[in-house]
């Protein structure tokens, strides 16, 4: 019978060998950022959190920045005031999306005559159907993104917007034709005391009033309407009045931000500064009116009757609608569709609990990642040359040195095909290859224990083959359960203790190293090792 149906070690080890080859050539081998290169990013937070929040903002930033999860970003949390950032992407334009996304608190808000409607982290779900898209709208592109609220929140919307609408006329079925009032979003609404100065006040009332298609400003928006659903402290400057000390007073105890308009720099700012305010100082935008940049309101969307209940009288009777959407249009549909994906990706991964305060970033190119990726196959194959050699050397049997080699080059490859895999997928960076060649290092050691075991003791020549093998392959296990420990410690507990991350890859390719040896090619080896000693055994 063929030695390979006939020993089951040999049968599992070309199982192995088989699968791996198998995911290499059809799922490739994903490299790391340090081969095929990529960006590295330093994110600091405004103020240090809790490891609960920091782990917490760990999750939504990568929500964010990967939403499908294939591109296989890596996070690191570092101490609670630092997430560290590993991604493959390079191409300028996604560079600069993921940026925008990350600094992005995602504090989304819905108001109405100055009051709260629901926020972002009210809404239980975005429908990515039933609705969900792009579609023209004359000349423009219309996006609709559909969500549902909690139960709390539909129920609050219900009662805030409650015959919110005023019939104005009626049309030629006699039915009353009505005025509704409208809702506005504000994304990462400011933290902060707005002090605007009397000629840009003016300007803006003018602009909003006219409207802006491409930023969805209806006609006839008032500057006063926008402001006060904002909820953001709004001083309007004049030179005759000055700034109320009393007033800066009562504001310092929410906030010590302050945001001016850049026809009041410097001598405002330096009050403020006095005061105890840290100043910015934003120039005015030509295509939009500086408070609705400065308030970061999105969107103005008008009530229906049928959201109001106009229909009955009494609330008791009034409709409860939990599934809302928000719409906007834009001028082209590539434009209007990543409106439609960021603020969807916004919703769906939620809102920072404290704003990014900086962001840093390095990239590495392909060109070095591609130089990192020879030297490392050159040390490599360096390595697997040594360890045939010194095998040669120390054993000159070639029935001997053979396998041992064989084993070498097996163990790698199956380690390999294993993270490969579509469901396990872990790039291959410097770290997971110094994982490799640890596990290889460690696999050619055990493969000269249960040689020498077997064959290098003299004192042992009264024991049986069978009594040789148990304490070689006691030995081994114990040797590989020792790495497994220490290594398992490093996978869990690399995502919330810093620079333990960095050892990630390192850990899982040592791991699954040491159970691909104890489970497979080592009882492969055994198992030749064993025939050669009978073999030798019946000559001599």
């Amino acid at each position: 019978m063929n030695p390979l149906i006939k020993h089951w070690q040999f049968t599992l080890a070309g199982i192995f060998i088989i699968v791996a080859l198998f995911s290499i050539i059809f799922y490739g081998v994903s490299l790391g950022i340090d081969f095929k290169g990529g960006t590295l990013y330093q994110i600091e937070l405004q103020k240090e959190v809790t490891p609960a929040e920091i782990s917490k903002i760990t999750n939504i930033i990568q929500q964010r920045i990967d939403p499908s999860g294939l591109r296989g970003d890596v996070l690191s949390p570092v101490g609670g005031k630092y997430i560290m950032i590993q991604t493959a992407e390079t191409n300028p334009t996604e560079l600069e999306k993921i940026e925008s996304r990350i600094r992005q608190q995602g504090k989304f808000e819905a108001a109405l005559n100055g009051e709260l409607l629901f926020t972002g982290d009210e809404i239980r779900k975005v429908q990515r159907k039933d609705g969900y898209g792009v579609s023209k709208i004359g000349t423009q592109y219309e996006w609709v993104l559909p969500f549902i609220l909690d139960e709390k929140a539909a129920k609050t919307f219900a009662q805030k917007t409650f015959h919110q609408c005023n019939a104005i006329s009626f049309n030629t079925q006699g039915r009353p034709i009505y005025d509704c009032e409208r809702t506005i979003f504000f994304l990462d609404k400011p933290n902060a005391l707005v002090i605007i100065s009397e000629d840009q006040y003016d300007l803006d009332s003018e602009e909003l009033n006219l409207g802006n298609n491409k930023a969805n400003i209806p006609q006839g928006t008032s500057i006063e309407e926008v402001i006060e659903d904002s909820r953001v402290n709004v001083i309007i400057y004049d030179d005759l009045n000055g700034l109320d000390q009393e007033t800066l007073s009562t504001v310092l105890k929410i906030t010590d931000q302050a945001i001016i308009s850049s026809d009041l720099a410097p001598k405002i700012a330096n009050d403020l500064n006095a005061a105890g305010f840290i100043v910015s100082i934003i120039e005015p935008n030509e295509s939009l009116p500086w408070i609705w940049t400065v308030l970061n309101a999105k969107q103005i969307i008008r009530l229906s009757e049928g959201i109001t209940n106009e229909d009955v009288a009494d609330f008791s009777q009034a409709k409860i609608f939990a599934q809302l959407s928000i719409s906007g249009t834009r001028e082209t549909a590539e434009i209007a569709f990543n409106d439609l994906e960021e603020l969807a990706i916004l919703l769906e991964s939620g809102s920072l609990p404290t704003p990014v305060k900086s962001i840093s970033k390095e990239t590495i190119s392909p060109a070095l990642g591609k130089s990192f990726f020879n030297d490392i196959l050159l040390m490599g194959l360096i390595a697997l040359l040594t360890v045939a050699a010194v095998i040669v050397i120390r054993y000159k049997k070639i029935s001997l040195a053979i396998p041992i080699f064989a084993t070498v080059l097996s163990e790698p490859l199956i380690l390999i095909g294993i993270l490969s895999l579509p469901f396990i997928r872990q790039p291959l960076d410097l770290a997971a290859f110094a994982g490799i060649i640890a596990a290889i290092g460690a696999g050619v050691d055990s493969e000269i224990v249960i040689v020498d075991e077997i064959f290098g003791r003299k004192k042992k020549e009264n024991y049986s083959l069978i009594q040789k093998l148990k304490e070689g392959l006691f030995i081994i296990t114990t040797s590989a359960l020792t790495i497994i420990a220490v290594m398992g410690s490093i996978v869990l507990f690399s995502r919330s203790m810093p620079g333990l991350s960095n050892l990630y890859g390192f850990a899982v390719a040592t791991i699954l190293g040491a159970l691909i040896g104890v489970l497979v090619t080592r009882p492969a080896f055994t198992k030749i090792v064993e025939i050669v000693f009978e073999k030798t055994e019946r000559k001599n």
